[in-house]
């Protein structure tokens, strides 16, 4: 059962582990894990909106109208920003250039499994970014995470995937977990959230730590321990726990598991 190891329940797992820590300001590895697995955010919804995407027509009208979908369907839970909740309201019409915001890089996990081309994983991920979330900051930070699945998952060392991002996006990966917690407040801008993800999982080595690195940063909770718990599944080695997996895949909706199962085939 590949979707209950690896892929997007990797994200899952990381963005309902982390929501209850998401505005507690956590500075400790050594947190209770999970506090509670009872609920989901955007993050997982509309990673599942992009899965649903990818086994259709990848056409930038489809997935903006499963964004639209997945979040009209959810627009009653207190997860959305209001930026983006306008964007749904509007019928996806509001001009959204300059949004810099890390909810283009937290729902990407899927296309780093949507093909093993690095330069189609690089294309989807900027046109995913794009439609809700239209900067250079944003689809950096969506192709970044995007990039790490696909490397990870087909067998590159942390060393090569910290060398391809820091020279691709300009990210800074040599800092350590420990330095970063010392300063770092509550981000949402892509620069200042999506390496410092990506360092979380470099400095682990099994899932269950790079989630507890991205928690005890203290910043956007279940956005970076989505997006770090999402590099973390595709690495060998270091899939989700099975207790872990099977309780988050549990509480997700009958059509996001069916969702899940067939993109990953089971």
């Amino acid at each position: 059962m590949k979707y209950l190891k690896t892929g997007i329940i990797g994200a899952i797992c990381g963005d309902i582990i982390g929501l209850p820590y998401e505005f507690r300001g956590t500075r400790t590895k050594d947190f209770n894990f999970p506090l509670k697995l009872n609920d989901f955010s955007d993050d997982t919804i509309l990673s599942i909106a992009i899965t649903h995407w990818l086994m259709g027509e990848r056409t930038e009208a489809l997935l903006r109208q499963h964004l639209l979908d997945y979040a009209i369907r959810f627009k009653d839970k207190d997860v959305w920003g209001r930026g983006f909740m306008a964007w749904v309201e509007s019928g996806g019409t509001i001009d959204r250039k300059g949004v810099a915001s890390n909810g283009a890089a937290m729902r990407v996990t899927a296309i780093g499994y949507a093909s093993d081309d690095l330069q189609e994983v690089l294309r989807l991920a900027d046109m995913s970014a794009r439609i809700t979330h239209d900067s250079d900051e944003a689809a950096r930070g969506a192709q970044a995470s995007a990039a790490a699945v696909l490397m990870a998952r087909t067998g590159h060392s942390k060393d090569e995937v910290r060398h391809y991002i820091e020279q691709t996006f300009n990210y800074d990966l040599s800092r350590r977990v420990e330095e970063i917690r010392k300063d770092y407040q509550f981000e949402i801008l892509c620069d200042r959230c999506v390496p410092e993800a990506i360092i979380c999982w470099l400095q682990s080595s099994t899932y269950e730590e790079a989630v507890r690195n991205a928690v005890s940063l203290g910043g956007d909770a279940d956005t970076q321990a989505a997006i770090a718990g999402g590099i973390a599944a595709a690495t060998p080695g270091m899939e989700v726990p099975a207790e872990l997996a099977q309780a988050c895949f549990d509480l997700l909706p009958d059509d996001f598991k069916d969702t899940l199962m067939r993109f990953h085939r089971l």
